[in-house]
């Protein structure tokens, strides 16, 4: 796979990253007979693994080390080895990259700390040693990691105690910056008892990336998930690519991305020098493209292991199956807060469950099986079958009361048969917390690949996640642009010529004008006929409103000629020497629902669209959804209604709602707009007027600012 990207030399490091992954020759640097030092540490774990490859040690001393001869330095070995361990302290790491490259050796691992995460002195250094690898051709893993483990392969490059394991499909490969959350999330997948195929820390990502390690992996067979805590994700916009490109091959990208507070940005930069991200950007972005995001440990936990045993995502609602009544009504309102589809079964679903049921039961999805299955147990069995068979239904959760440890099993008997078998996905829920089950239940679940929950709560959590990203569908192709004619100005254009901009793009504007004197204003104003608004017009004047600099309703000749010289006045009065262009002069609109739009250029994600309910709203509700540039209509539409504000879009108490067919043309057009312009930066509307259904939208003001 190839894929164009912004990463220096990112063709040569992904071509020696096989050399890395799968060395045939290791050499450790700072090899020692001490057996709690880190190279001793790597030679146990290499040894462990039965390492088939060719193993040299450089030590301080030269010597023999747990039988195998040492040397004092690289040029005493072979040269074009594979990869090096470089298992010292940070001082040394310059110079010891400098041999390896001057040495051929293909890739490197760096553990020792000491560089980006320390400030700006250890920034210039960590430059420093990067540049010399890249230069060389050298892929470089770190610093400040705790290395690599291919369990596929039996390789070994990390200081931690690793034990070799049979790997077989489906696998999880595990990355991060973080050597501590990458070792957490393979102890909980060991203990769902899920295969594991990689473990990668990536630490500091002086020259290698997490994004160098996702291209790599897409293509390996055993991986179906990867996760992923990135504190920071370097090529934002090449990862969204690997993304895309993993969901086409079957696999998918399971992500944690702490930043959401101030506090969490600065734990990553002190911890790997990572640099804050817009996370509200990211999160839009990432799940846009088939990822799944998630905010939790335990959810990357449960979401990853859903997805490892899941014979297929489907895009199609959940069917519940329970044996409560009142736990019928608490599983509806989770599943709507998260928005998990509870579809309506089919009519021979019905009728086939009707049969099977007591009388008493109401047939319905959730489905409460009643207290019979506990004289039937052979219910849940039947009923999951039903479900399970129902073309509405994309997965299934049974979530079921413990009862004694027999009964449990009996239960069990009854109904693997049915779910072991399924194409759809189905989750095994026994309530009751951490209380005692037969080992019997969980074995037997794990050996037929049924995940086996305790919690609903994390199960339907997960299973919202899973159910979310069934239903994106990452864009192969983009849309069509739209090019402006754009000025040669730098900075921020004001209203008036920034909807002159949009006016010659199709946007809906105002009639109006600009006027440089009271006598034009008021020609304007005659021509228009009718009450006009009148507004300041400066590029310094983004808040127009805030300084009094907007007037609305004006029709008599009077009124206008004393609002353009009020308008001046107050001008006049502000800070900083502000320049009037003149005042737009518009015909007033009729009353509608005001959204903010905007379309962006982010320094990491490139083009975003915003939306949201506009005016003052915005600043104090912050009720925003956000999509990527290429959006189509449909995605804008759901955006809008996922806001909170979305029953004021729609109508409430008798008012009309807003023409959302119209408010999602203009959003797709702005991202036309921003990606066929890159000069652009920012399209900010607001607000945007909403007539009702039908009655079409009306950009009340705009701002454009250009790079």
């Amino acid at each position: 796979m190839t894929i164009e990207s912004g990463h220096p030399n990112s063709a040569q490091e992904g071509g020696r990253l096989g050399r890395l992954m799968r060395p045939k020759s290791v050499v450790i640097l700072g090899a020692s007979t001490n057996p709690g030092s880190t190279g001793r540490r790597v030679l146990a774990n290499l040894e462990r693994f039965s390492f088939s490859g060719d193993i040299h040690l450089v030590s301080r001393k030269g010597g023999e080390i747990e039988g195998r001869q040492s040397v004092t330095s690289l040029a005493d070995l072979p040269r074009n080895i594979d990869l090096a361990i470089l298992a010292i302290p940070g001082a040394g790491i310059r110079d010891a990259v400098e041999q390896c490259v001057e040495n051929g050796i293909g890739a490197a691992v760096v553990y020792s700390s000491g560089f980006a995460e320390m400030g700006d002195e250890g920034r210039l250094l960590q430059e420093e040693i990067s540049d010399i690898a890249r230069k060389g051709g050298l892929a470089l893993l770190g610093p400040n990691c705790i290395g690599m483990t291919n369990f596929v392969d039996g390789t070994p490059l990390s200081f931690g105690v690793q034990k070799p394991a049979t790997i077989t499909a489906p696998a999880v490969a595990i990355l991060g910056q973080s050597g501590g959350m990458v070792g957490n999330i393979r102890l909980s997948c060991a203990a769902r008892g899920l295969a594991v195929s990689y473990t990668i820390s990536t630490g500091n990502e002086a020259v290698l990336s997490v994004n160098d390690f996702v291209e790599h992996i897409i293509a390996d067979v055993p991986t179906k998930v990867i996760a992923i805590f990135a504190e920071q994700l370097r090529d934002p916009l090449r990862f969204l690519e690997l993304a895309k490109e993993a969901e086409a091959r079957g696999k998918r990208i399971v992500l944690i991305h702490p930043g959401r507070s101030e506090g969490a940005r600065e734990a990553a930069a002190s911890h790997t020098g990572s640099l804050a991200t817009n996370h509200a950007v990211m999160a839009a972005l990432v799940r846009e493209n088939g990822v799944l995001l998630v905010d939790t440990l335990d959810e990357m936990g449960d979401v990853v292991e859903l997805l490892v045993r899941s014979p297929s995502l489907s895009a199609k609602g959940t069917a519940i199956l329970t044996e409560s009544g009142a736990f019928k009504g608490l599983v509806s309102d989770m599943t709507d807060s998260l928005g998990i589809d509870i579809p309506k079964l089919q009519a021979k679903t019905c009728e086939q469950l009707a049969e099977i049921l007591p009388a008493f039961a109401h047939v319905s999805n959730p489905l409460d099986v009643t207290a019979q299955g506990l004289q039937e147990p052979d219910l849940y069995g039947k009923a999951a079958a039903a479900l399970i068979a129902d073309e509405n239904i994309g997965s299934v959760c049974l979530v079921l009361m413990p009862g004694p440890k027999e009964f449990g099993v009996k239960v069990l008997e009854h109904t693997l048969p049915h779910i072991q078998s399924a194409e759809k996905s189905v989750v095994y829920i026994l309530l009751g917390d951490s209380s005692p089950i037969s080992d019997e239940i969980s074995e037997r679940l794990h050996d037929a690949g049924i995940p086996l929950f305790r919690s609903p709560d994390r199960a339907i959590r997960a299973l919202a996640h899973v159910q979310h990203a069934a239903r994106a569908k990452p864009r192969r192709t983009a849309q069509a642009g739209i090019e402006l004619n754009l000025p040669d100005a730098h900075g921020v254009l004001p209203e008036y010529a920034a909807k002159e901009l949009l006016k010659t793009a199709g946007f809906p504007v105002p009639t109006g004008g600009l006027a440089k004197t009271a006598e034009e204003a008021a020609a304007i104003a005659a021509d228009l006929g009718g009450p006009v608004a009148m507004k300041a017009q400066a590029s310094a004047l983004s808040h127009k409103s805030d300084i009094g600099g907007v007037s609305l309703g004006l029709e008599r000749a009077e009124e206008i000629a004393e609002t353009f010289a009020l308008h001046h006045e107050r001008v006049a009065g502000l800070p900083g020497d502000i320049a009037l262009d003149g005042i737009l002069v518009e015909s007033m609109q009729p009353p509608g629902i005001e959204l903010f739009v905007s379309a962006k250029r982010d320094p990491d994600w490139d083009e975003i669209l915003i939306v949201g309910l506009g005016g003052i709203y915005i600043e104090v509700l912050k009720d925003v959804a956000m999509l990527g540039a290429n959006a189509t209509k449909q995605e804008v539409l759901e955006a809008l209604l996922s806001l909170k504000g979305a029953p004021i879009l729609q109508g409430v108490r008798g008012r009309d709602g807003a023409d959302l067919d119209a408010v999602a043309e203009i959003v797709v057009q702005l991202g036309a707009v921003v990606r066929s312009n890159k000069r652009i930066l920012e399209i900010e509307i607001n607000p945007l007027s909403a007539a009702a259904p039908g009655a079409g939208v009306t950009i009340l003001d705009a701002l454009i600012t250009l790079d």
